[in-house]
């Protein structure tokens, strides 16, 4: 009896199949094969923005990402923006450069060495032969509220941290300060906020999808919490971004009150209760 108990066991165990992600190849690893100087990726993000649980604003942007030589990256972004409708009943009317950023998308290319800024709020503010501006000072992107994949260390320091994993997908949590560069904007503190994330990959090892969800209560004790969801097209594909064209660039010096993304809320939230 003891023999056939064995060999019904040795039978189960050959006859079980591996891990369905056995067969996977190592996400690390594939990105880094990805990053070629003169190939991209193209990443598409939603990122909502709530206070106390009540979704106050939207932001979607379309971004053209090309891979340099020694790691850097350059880019080309296109975004909207709107606010939800509890966040439009508290306001009687919208600031000009609000309502602008609601109604033409803004596009920032960083290349060069230099951030060029067209559409949104600076529409019927540049002269008449000028359609971007230059600025050499950092500007942010509603792209900068996520988690960049493409910095280097940023998918390992994922993966590190997940908690369950299947064939295709991984999730997990981590600190935002365990997450290469400036994630969702630089939060700060010693340790940062706790973000849970997940992702998604294709046969071939690929990310194809990742989602991100961190909360942190602001100083007026608002609880703001930021989630997004990116995906990923088009891995290797020939990119090339550039500047735009020199005769239609003004200096960012030369245009008054220059703020691409005038996004804070112009209105004054009702708090929750403090804790004790």
């Amino acid at each position: 009896m003891r023999r056939i108990i064995a060999g019904l066991a040795v039978s189960l165990v050959l006859l079980a199949p591996l891990p369905a992600h056995a067969d996977v190849p190592d996400p690390v690893k594939r990105l880094h094969a990805l990053v070629v100087p003169g190939r991209g990726v193209t990443i598409s993000a939603v990122t909502r923005m709530s206070f106390d649980g009540k979704h106050a604003a939207t932001t979607r942007t379309t971004r053209v990402a090309e891979f340099l030589k020694g790691g850097g990256v350059e880019t080309d972004d296109i975004s909207t923006f709107s606010f939800s409708s509890w966040i439009r009943s508290k306001l009687s009317e919208l600031p000009e450069d609000l309502e602008s950023e609601m109604l033409f998308p803004t596009l920032l290319i960083k290349a060069g060495g230099a951030y060029y800024t067209s559409g949104g709020a600076l529409v019927g503010k540049l002269p008449l032969d000028k359609k971007w501006v230059r600025s050499r000072w950092y500007e942010s992107s509603p792209m900068d509220t996520t988690v960049d994949l493409l910095a280097p260390g940023t998918l390992r320091a994922l993966l590190a941290t997940a908690s369950s994993t299947g064939p295709r997908t991984a999730r997990g949590t981590i600190y935002s300060s365990k997450i290469p560069g400036l994630p969702l904007g630089g939060i700060p503190g010693e340790r940062g906020e706790k973000v849970a994330w997940a992702l998604w990959f294709d046969a071939k090892g690929r990310v194809t999808r990742l989602t991100t969800t961190a909360s942190q209560r602001t100083n007026d004790d608002i609880m703001l919490t930021i989630s997004s969801d990116l995906r990923y097209t088009g891995w290797g594909a020939r990119v090339t971004v550039e500047p735009p064209p020199e005769e239609l660039v003004v200096e960012a010096e030369d245009i008054a009150e220059f703020d691409p993304f005038p996004w804070d809320l112009p209105i004054k939230l009702e708090t929750s209760p403090k804790r004790d």
